[in-house]
């Protein structure tokens, strides 16, 4: 999502959940991040997610699901991100 929608949303679920934003859910977007050791959903925009996923982060491997919205929108930073995400995983143990 852009990155006033991965706030909003965050912003929603969170206020869904009765808490705030960097709890259990939290966001991530280029030069800002609302997240903590207790985050458990992080809404975050394509690129940030891309800039995980390229430097080979570990903590990718606590990840037990990830929703790439926008899809159809079909520009080369989501089908790159698309591609890098499948490459990513075919190398996590199952």
């Amino acid at each position: 999502p852009r990155r006033l929608a991965a706030i909003a949303v965050a912003e929603r679920v969170a206020a869904e959940r009765g808490e705030s934003v960097g709890q259990t859910v939290g966001y991530h977007i280029r030069l800002e991040s609302r997240v903590s050791p207790k985050t458990q959903l992080t809404f975050c925009t394509s690129g940030v997610l891309l800039r995980t996923l390229m430097a080979g982060d570990t903590s990718l491997l606590t990840v037990t699901h990830v929703i790439v919205d926008e899809v159809h929108e079909r520009d080369g930073l989501t089908d790159f991100l698309l591609t890098k995400l499948r490459d990513v995983l075919q190398k996590i143990p199952t």
